[in-house]
């Protein structure tokens, strides 16, 4: 499976954000010069469902994607979706090539030797970052999935009656969303893509607007959610609504905000160890800005949480600000508060068919 590869033939993508809480999907039509949403959906899956990216209970999984399919179009087949977590890693590798005719048969090797994985078990891929014309060098980011993971979830699409034309990565996805969102905009120095999952973090860092690395923290929604149930004597189910910035009258906001200031000072000891590890390889000593998606972006206060720790500004991706649709897709729901649920579906959907 090219992790890398194009659709041809089509007007529109689908993306598929297959995540441990909850499903989301974008089918969006690619025009000239702009993006239309025409139909999307977020279905929330029941509790282990999905754990650590494990499908455990496949058919209630199924079911989930049938519904979720038949709800915005039921004409949908192919899909994008991606993978992330212990099933995937990537390196970033400079080459001399010199000539551009081997230069697949000379990278794909060089990852072979690279992976940890067994080379008989993985999938291996590649993509171009940049060249550098100073020193002849190619900058080029290796990828390698677990082929027993990966099958998993293809054979997962398949049996729900989809076709998965292209398998992606999440942080992939997420630097593709962020590219829409600052299309135009000067360079920023160093970006940190922070999506807050159900069970897992990830961090993304950009450079001048170019991927630079990935790494995963293991504090996500489920901390914040554990740490409100016993500080605050919360049900999980009012904890969660909590979270998601739902509050009623009953909830001491004081007594929320400590909370969360105390499951993000965990949360921001993984976001460190994360940086000192990009800063290791990169010359600079700060983070220009932070956009957060997720579910975990919604989080009460946690966005100024980052703001006041790290001196600099955080945003919350909304990429439906960047897309036309119209607003009886939505009906009532405020568009504000999922555009950052919907950020890696709607990375995936950018990929461009006919290419």
């Amino acid at each position: 499976m090219n992790l890398f590869k194009k659709m041809k033939g089509q007007k529109f993508t689908v993306g598929l954000d297959i995540g441990n809480h909850s499903l989301k999907i974008v089918k969006l039509r690619h025009n000239k010069d702009s993006y239309f949403l025409e139909a999307t959906g977020i279905k929330e899956l029941p509790k282990g469902t999905i754990e650590g990216g494990e499908i455990k209970k496949r058919d209630v999984l199924i079911d989930a994607l049938t519904h979720i399919v038949n709800q915005c179009d039921p004409n949908i087949r192919e899909i994008v979706f991606s993978m992330s977590g212990n099933g995937i890693i990537s390196d970033k590798v400079m080459f001399k090539i010199e000539d551009d005719d081997n230069a697949d048969e000379l990278i794909l090797w060089e990852a072979s030797q690279r992976s940890p994985f067994d080379v008989d078990d993985i999938t291996l891929d590649y993509k171009i970052l940049r060249k550098i014309p100073e020193t002849g060098e190619t900058e080029v980011l290796l990828v390698a999935a677990k082929n027993q993971i990966m099958q998993s979830y293809l054979d997962l699409i398949y049996d729900a009656a989809l076709v998965p034309v292209i398998v992606d990565v999440d942080a992939f996805a997420i630097t593709n969303c962020y590219g829409l969102e600052c299309a135009g905009l000067p360079d920023m120095g160093t970006v940190a893509l922070l999506n807050i999952g159900h069970n897992m973090t990830n961090i993304t860092f950009i450079k001048d607007k170019v991927y630079h690395s990935t790494r995963d923290i293991s504090t996500a929604g489920e901390f914040f959610n554990r740490i409100l149930q016993r500080n605050m004597g919360l049900s999980s189910e009012d904890a969660l609504q909590a979270i998601k910035g739902k509050t009623t009258g009953t909830i001491d906001m004081s007594q929320l905000k400590q909370s969360v200031s105390y499951a993000a000072e965990e949360l921001a000891s993984g976001i460190d160890l994360a940086f000192s590890y990009y800063k290791s390889s990169d010359n600079t000593d700060s983070i220009d800005k932070i956009v957060l998606s997720g579910g975990g972006a919604y989080i009460p206060s946690l966005s100024q949480f980052l703001e006041d720790r790290y001196e600099t500004k955080v945003q919350i991706s909304n990429p439906l600000a960047f897309v036309q649709y119209n607003k009886s897709l939505f009906g009532d729901t405020d568009v504000q508060s999922i555009g950052a649920l919907l950020t890696v579906a709607m990375g995936l959907a950018l990929r461009k068919p006919g290419e």
